[in-house]
């Protein structure tokens, strides 16, 4: 069935008008999103860290796991954490100090950019100087910033010599007893 040319132009203008009615309804309905007098207008991002809504260590569970924390002091050196760390995050050196029961942690290096926090060096750690601390926030802009040391240092030649004349004295204060 044929249309005549009168009906064509009826139903392109009825399109036409349909169309910019449309384009009209969005712009309104667009124009309070812009100019900001809607009520779904209010900001839903939350800003880290917001001390309002954000949670602090308090809120945490009692066995979560964030930063990790040596204890130099307990610290005996024996690699072990970094034996068993499976992303190699932990480096150790260590050298006797005055008699072979005590050991110099020069350095004790965690790198929290490799870490996953897995927890099996606090579960090696004899001593238990390696713990999870309730600290999760640890984002730096630098690589660099990620490393955590918590080492004494190197040894200086003066400690080395002082170590020597000690562990003399006690070979001697041994032998006297002997």
């Amino acid at each position: 069935m044929r249309r005549s040319v009168f009906s064509s132009v009826v139903s392109y203008a009825k399109d036409v008008i349909w169309g910019m009615r449309s384009i009209f309804k969005s712009c309104l309905t667009a124009i309070p999103y812009l100019s900001g007098k809607h009520d779904l207008t209010k900001e839903v991002t939350e800003q880290y860290p917001d001390p309002i809504s954000s949670k602090t260590p308090d809120d945490l569970p009692p066995r979560s796991r964030g930063m990790l924390n040596n204890d130099i002091e307990r610290c005996s050196g024996c690699r072990d954490c970094e034996a068993y760390c499976p992303v190699t995050c932990i480096r150790v050196e260590a050298e006797p100090a005055t008699d072979e029961t005590q050991i110099w942690v020069s350095i004790f290096d965690i790198d929290f950019s490799k870490c996953m926090f897995c927890g099996i060096c606090t579960e090696v750690c004899a001593p238990g100087s390696l713990r999870h601390t309730r600290i999760y926030g640890g984002a730096s802009p630098r690589l660099s910033d990620m490393v955590a040391s918590f080492g004494r240092g190197p040894v200086t030649e003066t400690q080395r010599a002082k170590w020597a004349e000690r562990r003399k004295q006690i070979e001697d204060e041994k032998v006297r007893l002997i």
